[in-house]
């Protein structure tokens, strides 16, 4: 299993490695951001696995790249479902606000990492890299003092 993650991400490496990013352009008076290939694969993780919903972004602004068809399969899956999710993801919000104030109790005692930065970055890139990272954050903390409540 070790040798089939270690392929795929090396796969991954070397298809990213060779694609040149795109300077972003006017698309019908909505400007299309273009990121970096790790910050929309978190953004498709986050999505997928976790139900991340942007509170600053509208995602249909943002370029997809080689995830397109992933993002495009998910969409097609979720259908009606999202629709449905609205009175979980109030829920949903209120748990996590909760386990961020448990979380702060505890990080007194650990170091912070600073965010990650790239050079140059289209600011909607960096407003997105920053919300996924506080989300992403919060929801695995909540999951982990699930766990360990259970």
């Amino acid at each position: 299993m070790k040798r089939l993650l270690t392929a795929a991400a090396l796969s991954l490496g070397l298809i990213t490695a060779g694609a040149t990013p795109r300077t972003a352009q006017a698309q019908d008076d909505m400007m299309t951001h273009v990121c970096d290939s790790t910050l929309i694969a978190l953004l498709y993780i986050a999505e997928h696995d976790y139900g991340f919903v942007p509170m600053s972004a509208d995602l249909s602004t943002f370029e997809k790249g080689q995830y397109a068809p992933l993002f495009e399969a998910m969409m097609s899956m979720m259908g009606e479902e999202a629709m449905m999710e609205g009175d979980d993801m109030m829920a949903t919000e209120e748990a996590m606000m909760e386990s961020e104030e448990m979380a702060e109790t505890s990080m007194m005692e650990m170091v912070a990492l600073a965010p990650g930065h790239v050079a140059d970055e289209d600011p909607a890139c960096t407003e997105l890299r920053t919300e996924l990272d506080a989300f992403l954050f919060t929801t695995l903390t909540e999951g982990m003092m699930m766990m360990s409540d259970g």
